[in-house]
């Protein structure tokens, strides 16, 4: 369990940012196209500034990463692990609103 230590704390960081709503809500419009903060601005009802806080976080976390088009960066998922923990605990929300059991072959 020792060897599994430091696997185990960077898991914890990554559902601690994915525990913030701006986060996670950037992150699923990531999925759907790469944008740039005025995009993801229009999107959110959410000031510019945060959203680039909530975009560096993702960044350092290897979440997402952009690409320069002029001045702008366009953002995009950089981890499509992201999606799979993010659908599946969509999933699991969507059971537990419903009242519904679990299933584990889904």
């Amino acid at each position: 369990m020792k060897k599994e230590k430091p696997l185990l704390e960077e898991a914890i960081k990554i559902f601690k940012i994915l525990g913030s709503e701006t986060r996670l809500n950037i992150l699923l419009l990531l999925e759907k196209k790469d944008m740039t903060v005025t995009d993801l601005f229009n999107e959110l009802e959410v000031s510019q500034p945060a959203i680039s806080k909530q975009l560096a976080i993702l960044k350092e976390y290897k979440i997402i990463s952009y690409d320069k088009k002029g001045v702008e960066n366009i953002y995009k998922l950089n981890d499509l692990h992201i999606l799979n923990v993010i659908n599946s605990t969509m999933g699991h929300a969507e059971h537990v609103l419903n009242n519904q059991d679990c299933d584990n072959n889904a």
